[in-house]
């Protein structure tokens, strides 16, 4: 149990958590084909990697037979990279991806097959145990991990050609995350084969060159863990901004305050009935609400309010407190209603700059 709970193991399951439960969550909002094929790439990179801890390899080769776990662990990293493979296919060739993805279920199942027979084929002594000096002369060890290793390559040379492929058109935010999964495929890869060079030197020439199996492991480390970033830092970066947002717009919900209350205190019917839920709606409701307050208020200011709002905040908040005086004095308007905010405004957002500045103007000057 100590060792499933080391330092590195938990920076990965703590990789691997936050990844799984940002693809579920965009899975249940999009249930698409390239949803889901993200999704189960990284449940079973995942799966693989809790295989690969003693304490329950151990426990599977238990209940199901001596190399029960390694195969289980080699086909699901094949799985998972076969499900990237078919993320890609499926968001890059559209309606005419069924067939390229029957295509691409041919060498898994393959592969698949090949590892069950040499890992049968393998005395049972040799069954489960890893890749090294004592087990590589054997041909159902060696075939299994040289099967298990030559889809893994193909998987990881493949899916980072995908990936340069659409950096070229990705949106800028998504560059980083594909960036580190591309590099850290491709260390993966690297790995993968340096340890194929190891099975073929040692198993047809006969040479046990350790070096290529200790160069291998390291690449392969430091390959997942990038890749695992790369997947999880879209969702990082997301929930970063929506946290920045949301404490913006609580923070200008407060500063756009005097000038409501002046408003609502002249217009309580601009107060809308419904109650509003979160923080966001909270929010737009007051933007909305000033909005309405100062439409219904215009006929008592000058024609070019909107344009002294922009440029001279505190003049604009005297004209504003002027015009309310007028209003609750009973005096006559034109009755004509002006541009209250500065033009070329094209959202909700562009309108609030001026209305922070216009309420902070009025807090100082009351």
């Amino acid at each position: 149990m100590s060792t499933l709970f080391s330092p590195l193991n938990l920076i990965a399951l703590v990789l691997f958590s936050a990844a799984l439960a940002w693809r579920i969550y965009q899975v249940t909002r999009a249930p698409t084909l390239p949803n889901w094929a993200v999704t189960a790439c990284v449940a079973g990179f995942a799966a693989a990697f809790l295989l690969q801890q003693p304490v329950l390899s151990d426990e599977v080769d238990a209940l199901l037979g001596r190399g029960a776990a390694r195969v289980a662990n080699n086909v699901l990293l094949a799985c998972a990279l076969c499900a990237l493979v078919i993320f890609f296919l499926g968001s890059a060739l559209g309606p005419r991806r069924n067939r390229r993805v029957a295509v691409e279920l041919a060498p898994l199942a393959a592969a698949i097959t090949l590892m069950i027979v040499a890992m049968v084929l393998t005395p049972p002594e040799l069954r489960g145990r890893p890749l090294g000096p004592s087990t590589i002369h054997d041909s159902g060890v060696a075939v299994f991990y040289l099967g298990a290793g030559l889809y893994l390559i193909y998987g990881l040379v493949a899916c980072t050609a995908w990936i340069v492929r659409y950096l070229q058109v990705a949106d800028r935010n998504l560059r980083i995350g594909l960036r580190l999964g591309a590099i850290g495929l491709a260390c993966s890869a690297v790995g993968s084969i340096f340890r194929a060079l190891y099975i073929v030197v040692a198993w047809v020439f006969g040479p046990v060159v350790k070096v290529l199996l200790l160069l291998g492991v390291p690449f392969v480390i430091v390959g997942g863990m990038l890749f695992l970033a790369g997947v999880t830092y879209p969702g990082v970066r997301a929930r970063v901004s929506a946290l920045r947002r949301r404490r913006r717009h609580r923070r200008e919900h407060d500063a756009l305050a005097p000038l409501w209350t002046v408003l609502v205190r002249a217009f309580p019917s601009i107060v809308l009935r419904t109650p509003p839920r979160g923080v966001h709606r909270v929010y737009y409701r007051r933007v909305i609400e000033i909005r309405d307050g100062l439409v219904q208020l215009s006929p008592y200011l000058d024609a070019d309010f909107g344009e002294v709002v922009a440029t001279d905040p505190e003049a604009a908040a005297g004209a504003l407190k002027t015009a309310l005086e007028r209003h609750a004095a009973g005096e006559a308007s034109d009755g004509r209603a002006k541009q209250v905010l500065p033009a070329g405004a094209d959202d909700i957002e562009s309108d609030v700059r001026p209305l922070l500045a216009l309420s902070a103007a009025m807090d100082t000057g009351a």
